[in-house]
């Protein structure tokens, strides 16, 4: 059983709130441990720490801060196999999938440690010939960081929290409670590497921890889970003078398929992308776009994979062992969904499915327990007006949608309030660059499935997956200011536009 603990100025503390939940396994719905949601009083000592450190941590110079990070990076190599083992338990996602999240948030300790030594600004000309004209950065203040379960450790402390440390903030995580002990161990790493006390912190807890967490006079939130969550913390934001925020809320992604495809690309790019964390990353592609003159085939071939795919727990051996050491059940290629709540959410969309004439279904979903596992639900319908193609499923739950002409695939794709990702499959640059230009999207891969993120790259969506502040490489920008300085070297005054 894990021990729950804040982390707080430094310090790692068991919380006295009597508000508690079971930290519960999706493989075989057994509690982990017993965490708890933080009392006000918690949030309160978190902030203040957060606060009072924010002065003395921006006058460091930046070299500094992101050195800090480089001990991270080494700490995080030495236990890789750890990290993973703990992922997998928490989540349910299988090992490879594990070992790729810790290698993701190794990647980013990396970038930003190396933006350190990176100029964080911008030299511009003035229109006046005695004045040097500069764009810099300056750090916001306090971050809150409400991360996801999907990707405990990559997404919140460090695609958030790494890059605003650099910059200068200080930070507070609340982690998901479904993930928490990921988090917590994440808070291991940071302390561990001597990040000074303050500068990041941590608290458990549910929604309402978050709440709280959200209208305190924090200067910026970092929020990644769904659309309406989000939309909630816009709001607690536009309320304030000050407070801003990047929020990253969900997708109905997909991949288009031309009839000028390398099939087997177009396979795996579609079976990957639809069911890799079985279907439950934010860029999953729930809709698979394809050409007629492929439809049929495609649709066969792509049925055949996917109904060979087993869902399964990660690790052949069970009970947790520490430090890692576990067998992968090379077996199952994806693991349970996440909870109670989404297995039975998944369930209600695949029935919508199997009760609507005009869909046809080829892959019929099977449920199992203990756990709370679903294998694959494939169905072949043309595009319209249905709950289940325009909202977001979060499972293995897959349409496959004929389309006849490049606009037509265009239209489909943009045919949702969601714009995250989408993979184009073609040989074609003109077809490729119509879907660059005219798809509303935050992230396009040509010859690719819809995921394939990369730490050095901006992850965000557009409409409502994204309120154009990107995370990963892009949180540099949105937890920073940027300022104008303007230096004048003459000894009179002049203005610019001709004014005198």
């Amino acid at each position: 059983m894990w021990d729950a603990k804040n982390y707080i100025n430094g310090e790692f503390i068991r919380s006295p709130s009597t508000s508690k939940f079971d930290n519960m396994s999706p493989c075989n719905e057994q509690s982990l441990g017993t965490f708890f949601n933080s009392t006000t009083a918690e949030v309160d000592e978190a902030y203040e720490a957060a606060r009072s450190s924010f002065k003395e941590w921006r006058a460091l110079s930046r070299v500094q801060r992101a050195e800090f990070l480089y001990n991270v990076a080494r700490l995080i190599e030495e236990r890789r196999d750890y990290l993973a083992n703990v992922i997998s338990t928490e989540t349910g996602k299988n090992y490879n999938e594990s070992i790729a999240e810790v290698n993701e948030a190794l990647h980013m300790a990396q970038y930003a440690f190396g933006s350190g030594r990176n100029p964080q600004g911008e030299a511009v000309a003035s229109e006046i010939s005695g004045k040097d004209a500069y764009m810099l950065r300056k750090p916001k203040g306090v971050v809150a960081v409400i991360s996801p379960w999907n990707f405990p450790l990559a997404i919140g402390a460090f695609w958030c929290a790494a890059p605003a440390i650099v910059e200068g903030n200080t930070v507070i995580l609340k982690p998901s409670e479904d993930t928490p002990y990921t988090s917590q161990l994440a808070m291991e790493l940071y302390h561990e590497a001597g990040v000074p006390p303050g500068v990041i912190n941590m608290i458990h807890g549910d929604g309402s921890v978050g709440d709280y967490l959200a209208r305190k006079n924090v200067d910026h939130i970092c929020f990644t889970g769904s659309a309406s969550v989000g939309q909630h913390i816009r709001k607690v934001c536009a309320e304030s003078w000050h407070k801003t925020c990047s929020c990253e809320m969900g997708s109905k992604s997909a991949v288009v398929v031309f009839e000028d495809a390398n099939m087997d690309l177009a396979l795996s790019s579609c079976i990957a992308s639809s069911f890799k964390l079985s279907g439950q990353r934010c860029v999953s592609a729930g809709r698979l776009i394809v050409h007629d003159a492929l439809y049929d085939e495609f649709s066969d071939l792509f049925a055949k994979r996917a109904s060979d795919i087993e869902p399964g727990p990660p690790f052949i051996d069970t009970g947790y062992i520490v430090g890692g050491g576990r067998t992968p059940n090379q077996s199952a290629y994806i693991g349970p969904l996440i909870n109670k709540k989404q297995f039975n959410r998944v369930r209600q969309f695949n029935m919508m499915v199997l009760n609507d004439p005009e869909a046809e279904v080829i892959v019929s979903p099977e449920y199992s327990s203990p756990g709370y596992y679903v294998s694959p639900m494939v169905y072949k319908t043309k595009w319209r007006v249905a709950k289940y193609l325009q909202e977001e499923v979060f499972g293995p739950h897959v349409a496959i949608i004929p389309f006849k002409t490049t606009e037509e695939a265009i239209d489909i794709y943009n045919d949702t309030e969601y714009g995250l990702a989408v993979g184009v499959i073609t040989e074609d640059f003109k077809k490729a660059r119509m879907c660059r230009d005219q798809m509303e999207y935050g992230m396009c891969y040509w010859n690719g499935g819809s995921i394939a993120a990369e730490s050095h790259m901006a992850f965000g969506g557009v409409k409502k997956s994204g309120n154009g502040f990107p995370s990963a490489a892009r949180t540099f920008r949105a937890v920073t200011h940027e300022v104008s300085w303007t230096v004048n070297h003459d000894d009179e005054l002049a203005f610019p536009q001709g004014m005198k």
